[in-house]
């Protein structure tokens, strides 16, 4: 009988392709190191605001808070401040502190109508400037 013989190869792993992503990962992380290094910004400066560095103005900004509510004893009432008044003094309302701000809030039940005849009330008072707020009753 023959004897078989073994066919000389080359037994030995090729490493190119594993030294070429060995080379292409070092590659990626010293990027990314000196990427992640240059995000850091010192916060030395006096100028940025710090809130051990602010202060309170003395006295606020001055606002017109007109309330719309939905009373459900009363109807739709219209209050400025905490006191009741007509639609037609809103317009005077806010035409007393032409320099105040308008703050006008609003019961999520009233009618979208209602809501737009006070801002042109508003608007009538001199004041373009107004704050919406929606509030609901706690019930």
């Amino acid at each position: 009988m023959a004897k078989f013989e073994v066919p000389d190869t080359n037994d030995s792993p090729d490493l190119t392709p594993m030294i070429d992503v060995v080379f292409l990962l070092i590659v990626f992380f010293m990027v990314v190191a000196q990427q992640v290094s240059e995000q850091y910004v010192e916060l030395s400066d006096p100028k940025l605001g710090i809130a051990s560095n602010a202060k309170v103005p003395e006295s606020p900004p001055s606002r017109t808070i007109i309330s719309v509510d939905d009373d459900p004893s009363m109807g739709q009432m219209i209050y400025w401040g905490e006191q009741p008044i007509d639609m037609s003094q809103v317009s005077v309302a806010v035409a007393r502190n032409p320099t105040w701000k308008v703050f006008l809030r609003y019961h999520i039940d009233i009618p979208a109508s209602v809501l737009n005849d006070v801002h042109e009330q508003v608007l009538m008072g001199g004041q373009s400037n107004v704050v919406f707020a929606a509030f609901k009753s706690a019930e």
